[in-house]
């Protein structure tokens, strides 16, 4: 690579690669960018293969678009190589080839002084236009959020039902004692059914959820409006409330309100960061009745170790820990990345998103009782 400047070679090389892929049709945006050259930066790179297998793993989010990868990664490398060649095989002598880099380097610097805004935070933290929920498309979304809130239900409703350790219920007991001429032999118990939810959602919306927008606002719309969610939040590099926005307003306008409100789409992912402030600003709702619904595919930037210790604190503070992933949905899923590898120890059910779209997916993760599962249950 051509540039005195190694660090600029490196900059371009990976701006390059990540256009090439998104000509190619894997989602490849400012955030994975900004991923690798972090990466490069802070690993010593020993090899060509050594720095290939850097950037795939940054720049790269499904498994199936790595030889897509590999074949860029190749075509760009060929072309720097022969660049080189040629650069070498100037006429002019040394002096010539001196003042040929020289000029070469003060044009990289301009026309990376022109693109470093895309390495700017400000650019990555974006507006996005969501496509609104249809009608059709909800009532199947409502049918599903109706079972799931009895199937996730940890709180006590108004209905009773017979129990051995409940209260006394004294109408029954003499009822049932007329049977044996006034004399009560068995003393008969109630207790409330539970058949409430109380739910938070958090929505991942960071770039690698791009592809699922429009299940993400039919979920986040359904949630809201249908009492299931106490609140609803979203999050990427930072945690937003949006329940208010979602749940006042049709879905037209909903969809509008999103799309001017929200400025974090598309960025990268910092799970654990946005779960602590989740924990510290809004900790307060969080009973052992609570419900936590986290969507996302678990591709984290954020430190393991931060992740780690505020699963464990939502774990302790909370009811139940839901986890869609939209990968989950896939033949031979395993939790790879290191976001979900972490969080796994504390969920007690894991989803793909199909889940929350039709109730045969829903069946499938939720099972076709209608029974509140277990609070020991694990999946």
């Amino acid at each position: 690579m051509a540039s005195s400047n190694p660090s600029t070679s490196v900059m371009e090389f990976v701006v390059e690669i990540a256009q090439r892929l998104r000509a190619h049709g894997v989602k490849c945006g400012a955030s994975e960018s900004v991923d690798a050259l972090t990466a490069v930066r802070s690993i010593e790179i020993r090899s060509i293969p050594h720095l290939r297998e850097v950037l795939r793993l940054t720049m790269v989010k499904r498994l199936e678009d790595y030889p897509i990868f590999d074949m860029v990664f190749e075509e760009l490398l060929g072309i720097k190589r022969r660049s080189q060649e040629k650069e070498m095989e100037m006429p002019g002598g040394e002096g010539g080839q001196r003042s040929s880099r020289e000029r070469l380097s003060k044009s990289t610097e301009d026309k990376t002084r022109s693109n470093m805004t895309f390495y700017s935070p400000m650019e990555v933290l974006t507006r996005r236009e969501i496509p609104s929920p249809t009608r059709e498309s909800l009532r199947e979304v409502k049918r599903v959020v109706k079972r799931m809130k009895r199937r996730l239900a940890l709180l006590p409703g108004r209905r009773m039902a017979r129990s051995l350790s409940g209260d006394v219920d004294f109408p029954l007991t003499f009822r049932k004692s007329l049977e044996t001429f006034g004399e009560p032999m068995y003393i008969l118990r109630t207790r409330r059914k539970i058949t409430r939810c109380r739910l938070v959602a958090l929505f991942d919306v960071s770039g690698s959820m791009d592809t699922y927008t429009k299940m993400l606002m039919q979920s986040m719309y359904a949630l809201a409006r249908q009492g299931a969610a106490l609140e609803v939040f979203v999050f990427s590099t930072r945690l937003m409330r949006v329940t208010d926005l979602l749940r006042y307003f049709g879905p037209e306008a909903a969809a509008r309100k999103i799309s001017t409100d929200v400025d974090i789409w598309g960025s990268g992912t910092r799970i654990g960061s946005c779960l602590k402030s989740f924990l510290d600003k809004y900790g307060g709702i969080l009973t052992r009745g609570t419900v936590v619904m986290i969507v996302s595919d678990g591709w984290d930037t954020g430190e393991p170790e931060l992740l780690d210790k505020v699963m464990r604190e939502l774990k302790n503070r909370s009811g139940r820990i839901v986890w869609i992933n939209p990968h989950v949905d896939k033949p031979g899923f395993r939790p790879r990345t290191i976001g979900m590898e972490t969080a796994m120890p504390y969920i007690d059910l894991l989803a793909g998103i199909s889940a929350l779209q039709n109730i045969r997916s829903y069946r499938k993760y939720f099972g076709i009782a209608l029974e509140p599962i277990s609070r020991k249950s694990r999946r």
